[in-house]
């Protein structure tokens, strides 16, 4: 008596062995035909059929060097009108049609303001902030510019007093005495 598990094992280890007996039938067939043809095709060849070979073989050796030479000019060419699009491109993007000063105006007539032109003079300004921004060239500055500027510029200051310390300077305010490490043995030892 078969169990309905074993029917389906063995019908299954019977397919697969079908299938690769098709699959190695059809790999020899192919092996096979290959190397009968292709050595009928060789040894059954006229004398005529021989001269069209070696005939061709020898028209493609001479012409070559022209066909190379065809498509070496025709890849030159396109490169070359490429490049010259490029360059034309670059030439008329460098081109400005309309001035920036005349933006700044408002109008065509190509009197505006430079951008570190102010309205006012060095005399006219009091404080460090306005001098600060006629030097920027920006004319107004708002409340958080001008406390974000001060703000670095104290940063600035205090780096340039630990810049002015002297390495000597430094190497005193690093340095302990003998004294000193005595000093902190005997307390350790309290």
């Amino acid at each position: 008596m078969s169990t309905p598990q074993s029917d389906l094992s063995e019908k299954a280890a019977e397919a697969a062995g079908d299938f690769f007996a098709q699959l190695y039938a059809f790999f020899e067939l192919v092996v096979t035909r290959f190397f009968k043809n292709g050595y009928a095709s060789i040894a059954q060849m006229s004398g005529k059929r021989w001269t069209k070979v070696i005939g061709s073989v020898i028209f493609y050796l001479l012409i070559r060097p022209y066909i190379e030479k065809t498509f070496k000019w025709m890849h030159d060419r396109d490169r070359r009108k490429e490049k010259e699009k490029r360059e034309k491109e670059k030439a008329q993007f460098g081109k400005v049609k309309v001035s920036p000063n005349s933006l700044r105006a408002g109008g065509d007539s190509g009197k505006g303001k430079v951008l570190g032109e102010v309205d006012h003079t060095d005399d006219e300004l009091e404080d460090e902030e306005d001098l600060m921004a006629a030097a920027s060239g920006v004319p107004e500055w708002n409340d958080m510019a001008r406390k974000r500027q001060k703000n670095y510029i104290k940063r600035v200051k205090k780096d340039q007093r630990a810049e002015d310390l002297s390495r000597d300077q430094i190497m005193e305010l690093l340095d302990w005495s003998e004294e000193e490490e005595v000093d902190v043995k005997v307390k350790k030892d309290l």
